[in-house]
């Protein structure tokens, strides 16, 4: 019995230890833009850009909060991960980079998902309570998405004349 426990000690340590130089060897990428604004150029009510602030920008914008766990291996890679795969669908840090048609088939998936309540992932919201959207929420972030789009489409419209 005591030798398996000296092998169980030494076998954790050893994990341990790998973990730790794993999870310094990868740790977040920070970004240079993360102090850029989301969503530049679009016209929102404060009440709706807290709420993408709370809810989207972490996966969706250079400002992601890395909290400390995300720090370890290898719970850093999949947060990563999932932070990259965000980013590439749709950054809002990036937004008056993108072309109108962008941005207004970006609107149209926002609505879509927020309004079926595929966003924020399950994931995110089981360990972030605060991102969850209220009925409220949605209905004030599907809103804004019709009228920026409106906006959007009418401004194009003029802009062809």
């Amino acid at each position: 019995m005591g030798k398996l426990k000296h092998t169980l000690r030494w076998g954790i340590a050893l994990f341990l230890g790998l973990v730790g130089v794993l999870s310094i060897l990868t740790p977040p990428k920070q970004s240079a833009h993360a102090g850029d604004p989301l969503l530049a150029g679009a016209r929102i009510d404060p009440q709706v850009l807290s709420i993408i602030q709370r809810s989207c920008r972490d996966c969706h914008s250079e400002a992601t909060q890395y909290p400390w766990y995300s720090y370890v291996a290898p719970v850093s890679w999949l947060v990563e991960s999932d932070v990259d795969g965000g980013r590439r669908h749709l950054n809002l840090s990036h937004w008056s980079e993108y072309p109108l048609a962008r941005r207004e088939r970006s609107l149209s998936e926002i609505a879509n998902q927020v309004k079926d309540r595929d966003m924020p992932l399950p994931q995110y919201t089981w360990i972030h309570r605060d991102a969850r959207l209220s009925a409220a929420d949605v209905d004030a972030v599907f809103q804004w998405t019709q009228t920026e789009r409106a906006r959007l489409i009418a401004e194009s419209s003029g802009s062809q004349r």
